[in-house]
């Protein structure tokens, strides 16, 4: 537990000491643009991920209830090790333990083997276009296959 406080004021104590210096040089327009501007644009691309990931799957195994994307190309390879390989959704959730660097090793555990499960998507677009055809009834997870409709 002091570990964690120590580490809560070594943050706190960064933070302070770089809004003094920005302060001191009056250099708030930069750091607006060089850091809020991009910390916004990631949280966003963050929970775009986390929505193309998830949203409108209603499987019951990892495979069906998580959109996994495996890109052969030089650029989706550099995505998915920018994103630590949580691109391999469903490997990452099946083991939840591994290193990051380990999770391309098990792509083969990602193709469909039981019904209602899908292949892996080669792009984050092509993961985007299945998500946009789910929004019109968003369900996440397996409990809405016991809800009967109507």
């Amino acid at each position: 537990r002091q570990r964690i406080w120590a580490e809560f004021a070594l943050v706190a104590g960064v933070w302070v000491c770089i809004l003094a210096v920005v302060s001191w040089w009056d250099a708030w327009k930069y750091f607006l643009w060089m850091y809020l501007a991009p910390a916004f644009i990631a949280a966003n691309l963050q929970s775009w991920r986390k929505y193309i990931e998830h949203v409108g799957l209603t499987g019951s195994t990892v495979n069906s209830s998580t959109r996994s994307i495996v890109s052969e190309g030089p650029l989706g390879r550099l995505l998915a090790l920018t994103l630590l390989h949580e691109p391999f959704h469903g490997v990452h959730h099946r083991h939840a333990g591994l290193p990051h660097a380990e999770l391309p090793g098990l792509a083969s555990e990602l193709e469909p083997r039981n019904p209602g499960e899908m292949s892996p998507f080669p792009s984050y677009r092509h993961a985007l276009l299945d998500l946009l055809r789910s929004l019109p009834d968003p369900q996440v997870g397996a409990q809405w296959l016991r809800i009967p409709s109507g």
